[in-house]
């Protein structure tokens, strides 16, 4: 995806959280796709950014790797269609999977920040590490615009938890097949959407599945081997798969219901 554009928005909601820069370490990973890779726009967008945060040594330290995206079949405009999902979240993971085996030094705690977040309180950082989980995330809603005002509506699905309908549901798949959330009628998992609950519940939700969006995560659990797998995990790859292997290695996976981001 080319992310220039949603880059200067990145920033200036990062520098605006409420934490010490100087005990942030930024990671970033670049899939270029231009056949000149130096002049990938976001690229060039990022290496300015940066160029910036050194001079003025505002943080800990800054990682960026740059990686040869890999032939695929969708677009821009069709990544989010059900067809592309398997391809599309296999990539997310490989592409998460580098950027953490190489940026990922003595931290304590690593939060997957989606750049097309455009939005979210000063304090929530804050407000999620004090909640002390393995895995914790916020919901992430977007904004569309109707007739006569603009309207909330969820954004990620991927934070869910299993029901007896979508258990019994998964006891016919084949072992290796994939679910994806979000797609209604046509491809039903019959799971509980963290976005769907009531967000002025004042109270964590354990979750099965997660999103990447917002995610904050214990480095304790990255450094226990688990990531974000390829191969399906009780169904799911990628985030959700990452939600699967940590529950399975006995980490706690929690939903915030009333914390909310905002993404584009």
């Amino acid at each position: 995806m080319d992310a220039a554009s949603y880059l200067e928005k990145y920033f200036e909601k990062l520098s605006e959280l409420n934490y010490p820069k100087e005990l942030l370490s930024l990671g970033f990973l670049v899939s270029t796709t231009s056949k000149e890779s130096r002049e990938d726009p976001t690229l060039q967008g990022l290496q300015s950014h940066v160029e910036d945060f050194v001079n003025l040594s505002s943080y800990r330290r800054i990682t960026v790797i740059q990686q040869a995206s890999e032939p695929h079949s969708y677009t821009h405009q069709n990544r989010h269609g059900y067809e592309a999902q398997e391809s599309r979240r296999k990539i997310l993971a490989r592409c998460r999977n580098a950027l953490l085996s190489c940026a990922l030094f003595d931290e304590a705690w690593v939060l997957w920040l989606d750049v097309d977040v455009i939005d979210y309180s000063p304090d929530m950082l804050l407000d999620l590490m004090r909640l002390d989980k393995d895995i914790v995330a916020p919901n992430c809603f977007r904004s569309e615009l109707g007739w006569h005002s603009s309207r909330h509506v969820p954004y990620d699905r991927n934070n869910w938890f299993e029901t007896k309908e979508s258990l019994a549901h998964q006891r016919v798949l084949d072992d290796d097949e994939i679910l994806f959330e979000g797609y209604g009628k046509a491809h039903p998992t019959y799971r509980q959407s963290l976005a769907d609950l009531d967000p002025s519940i004042g109270q964590l939700v354990p979750l099965d599945g997660i999103g990447g969006t917002f995610t904050l995560v214990k480095a304790a659990v990255h450094r226990a081997g688990v990531n974000f797998p390829i191969q399906p995990i009780d169904h799911e790859i990628e985030t959700e798969g990452l939600a699967k292997w940590a529950k399975r290695e006995g980490f706690g996976v929690f939903g915030v219901p009333y914390l909310v981001v905002q993404h584009a």
